[in-house]
């Protein structure tokens, strides 16, 4: 597998869900997504999601990570969903600015979306941090230029 990076600053949010579309169509199966509630109507951010998504809910499985408190917290016990058009739609709409932005709001937010192939990390966000890495056969890699979507061999830099 080829590591390729993206940097949020190269997508709109239009050409951020067509990356998603592109995704399931070679294979993307499942997703898992935080959520950062802030006030006192937590819950009500993610019970919002999950309702629209509940009957895709997959259990939970042991799955890479972009982000743990430890390095052996990289790979653990995982929420997932199946990935398909009504679940892209559920993540539009938590992702409103586009699945590669960071967008923090006052009562909670989503970050942190991980798109998984047959149990691999394929597409994995760490939002507030503005990159997000692709893992795709080096046919694959060439598909994804020819789509038309950026991408870079080393973590992007910002600024």
């Amino acid at each position: 597998m080829v590591k390729r990076y993206l940097a949020p600053s190269d997508y709109s949010a239009t050409d951020a869900w067509r990356l998603i579309e592109w995704c399931l169509s070679i294979g993307a199966d499942e997703f898992t997504i935080d959520c950062v509630e802030t006030d006192s109507r937590a819950g009500k951010v993610w019970s919002r999601f999950d309702k629209s998504v509940q009957q895709f809910f997959r259990g939970e499985q042991t799955r890479e990570r972009m982000s743990g408190r430890t390095a052996d917290d990289l790979t653990r016990t995982t929420k997932l969903w199946s990935l398909n058009d009504t679940t892209v739609e559920a993540l539009k709409r938590a992702l409103p600015s586009g699945v590669l932005a960071y967008d923090p709001m006052d009562a909670g937010w989503f970050e942190d979306p991980v798109f998984y192939r047959a149990g691999n990390l394929m597409l994995g966000v760490l939002s507030h941090e503005a990159f997000a890495v692709l893992r795709l056969s080096e046919v694959e890699v060439e598909q994804l230029a020819k789509a038309g979507f950026p991408s870079h061999d080393s973590v992007p830099r910002i600024g």
